[in-house]
């Protein structure tokens, strides 16, 4: 309290009289100045109501009462004795105060065209270039966003997630798998701690929440958390947790097969004696967004970013920048499946007042600028975050509908989809081929088209299980590999698909042994032509370097066609492909000995030519071990 009166008398206790007054209404307004100078609030307001009650039209003990409940966040009555002081000496400057007070309250309740006409008297009678003026003007810009973006309102209907998911008091910030399988959240009931919770979707309907892991939830405070595409990496915010450096640090727990490691602080490059929270990690695990309020940023809280290195150790996490950070907050990031949309929860970019959620887009590492993601999903109030499927079809946030906390969906409306790419998967079991035993191999998905590698990660150790995201429009190469196994090469052309969708593809692995042959599915040619496509540079890098492990290696190299067209043409066609890929290896000083190059023609299908998609199947390259 004594704080409140120093600030109240040095910044806001100014004298207005205008108009003679009552004298004694004038004798207690005086004695309510004098109480203040000495911090005596209980006595400041008697005299000042006493004023009041001597005469009504004397104005500034309202003025003064509205500083003072100001001053007390008591928000009702300060709105109540400036509007009494505003309509006893409307439009005098020295009101100003109380004008910008009951304009900003009114953007707060999202009544903009109201709080423009309070905010324009006051940017009036501000000083040019005060902090005072910056901050009204900025006001009038919510004002005016604001009352276009009701103009222009997002098709919208959120429905409350059934009460099976909300099933305590307060559960929030929800993620979940690639697949849309498999949701987290955080929850806790009043009294009790926050902790992390999954649900499974069954034939439709969520299963009922679990603790995630008794490893992972403790007495301490877990919550806000991300997982990666494949439901196996999980980051999440511990405030009390064991080996913290100080205020709210980030953890890190693997699963593996079906159980969670003990979680990890991710440690210095990534942590501080400051607050660390809200992560979202990209589809493989391997980046990691979150928001802090170290020093070194642009503002309160800012994003930074930490990639995982080769050595499996994090970068030093580095600020994302001031076209996303603002002198403001920037909280909530979530990074969408395409790996390219990232959304956030700011109150420094212009919005609707207070925390708003906007979009960027990353294009060769560099980000747009913030697009404010519109009415109704931002409104007047706090907005803290959105989850996106991957497949864009669905948001999940949480909202206060007191006295509680819920989560809820609604369907992405087009005009906000079309404004970032949806992503399909692929998901499957990695096994050996002859055995059928699951394998823990590397998968790695490449962009054909600018051969820069988009995910890399591992199959689970026990189970053999993978998962992939593969963002809508470009053509991707999924390769697999493993030690002493020949690896395996699948491709999706994704350059002109719009819906997302996701795939169940098994990958059996052949040892290197002899007879085992495999088809080469990232090697492109044009039609009727045997000049390899620069997409197939990547495949065929991967073979050398399986030539350079296994110096004895040798394999004959078939080219293969569908029954289009004449035979001839087809056999010569299919040995001048398998002979362009031999060419390509033995440039790179690959033993030419060591490879055979034969042209089969039509001559062995795989399947039947009675569909183009089966004659596509039967164009191939296939290696076959001698």
């Amino acid at each position: 309290m004594i704080k409140f009166f120093t600030i109240l008398l040095l910044s806001l206790s100014i004298n207005i009289f205008a108009q003679a007054p009552n004298p004694k209404a004038k004798e207690f307004y005086e004695k309510a100045l004098k109480n203040i100078s000495e911090r005596k609030q209980v006595d400041a307001i008697e005299n000042l109501q006493k004023a009041i009650e001597k005469d009504a039209t004397f104005t500034d003990p309202y003025f003064k009462l509205g500083q003072i409940n100001e001053g007390a966040r008591n928000q009702e009555n300060a709105t109540k004795f400036y509007k009494k002081a505003i309509e006893l000496r409307p439009n005098d400057p020295l009101l100003t105060q109380a004008y910008t007070y009951i304009g900003t309250r009114l953007i707060k309740v999202g009544d903009y065209a109201q709080a423009k006409e309070y905010l324009s008297f006051s940017i009036k009678n501000a000083p040019q270039n005060s902090p005072v003026m910056k901050q009204l003007t900025r006001q009038l810009e919510q004002c005016k966003f604001g009352e276009e973006a009701k103009k222009y309102p997002l098709t919208i209907i959120a429905t409350e997630m059934s009460p099976n998911i909300n099933f305590k008091e307060n559960q929030y910030f929800p993620v979940l798998t690639a697949d849309n399988e498999t949701l987290i959240f955080t929850a806790f009931s009043k009294g009790g701690d926050e902790n992390l919770y999954t649900s499974q979707l069954n034939n439709g309907n969520w299963s009922a929440p679990k603790s995630i892991s008794d490893k992972i939830n403790t007495t301490a405070n877990e919550g806000t958390c991300s997982i990666s595409a494949d439901g196996r990496t999980l980051v999440f915010t511990s405030c009390d947790g064991k080996n913290s450096l100080g205020s709210c640090d980030l953890y890190i727990s693997k699963k593996v097969g079906e159980e969670w490691t003990a979680p990890e602080n991710l440690g210095s490059s990534i942590n501080t004696p400051f607050w660390e929270a809200q992560p979202s990690l990209s589809n493989d695990g391997r980046i990691l967004y979150f928001s802090s309020d170290r020093q070194g940023g642009y503002g309160r809280k800012d994003l930074w970013v930490s990639e995982l290195k080769e050595n499996k150790t994090w970068s030093k996490a580095i600020n994302m920048g001031d076209v996303i950070n603002t002198a403001n907050d920037e909280i909530s990031p979530f990074i969408h499946a395409n790996g390219r949309s990232l959304f956030f929860a700011s109150d420094g970019h212009i919005g609707m007042g207070g925390l708003d959620l906007f979009m960027t887009e990353s294009k060769i590492g560099v980000y747009s600028k913030p697009e404010n993601l519109g009415f109704p999903i931002n409104t007047h109030e706090d907005q803290v975050a959105l989850f996106i499927s991957a497949d864009g079809s669905k948001g999940y946030y949480s909202s206060d509908v007191k006295p509680d906390i819920k989560l809820f969906q609604f369907d992405i409306p087009t005009k906000l989809s079309d404004k970032f790419k949806s992503a399909s998967f692929v998901k499957g079991i990695v096994q050996d081929a002859i055995t059928n035993k699951t394998i823990s191999a590397e998968i790695e998905l490449i962009d054909l088209k600018t051969n820069k590698v988009i995910e890399k990660t591992i199959s689970d150790t026990i189970t053999g299980q993978y998962m992939a995201v593969l963002p809508n429009g470009s053509q991707y190469g999924l390769f697999i590999n493993k030690k002493e196994y020949f690896f395996k090469s699948l491709t999706f052309n994704f350059s002109e698909k719009t819906e997302a969708d996701g795939k169940t593809v098994n990958i059996l692995l052949n040892p290197i042994k002899k007879d085992v042959k495999t088809v080469l599915n990232n090697i492109f040619f044009d039609s009727g032509k045997a000049e390899l496509r620069p997409e197939s540079f990547i495949e065929l890098d991967k073979l050398q370097l399986l030539f350079v492990q296994n110096p004895s290696l040798q394999v004959e190299i078939s080219g293969h066609t569908d029954d289009t067209g004449k035979d001839t043409e087809n056999q010569i066609l299919s040995e001048k492909r398998a002979l362009s890929v031999a060419d390509y290896l033995i440039k790179r000083e690959i033993n030419r000995q060591n490879i055979k190059v034969k042209g089969y023609g039509k001559t062995k299908p795989i399947v039947p030519n009675i569909s183009e998609e089966n004659r596509q199947i039967n164009r191939r390259i296939e290696m076959s071990i001698l």
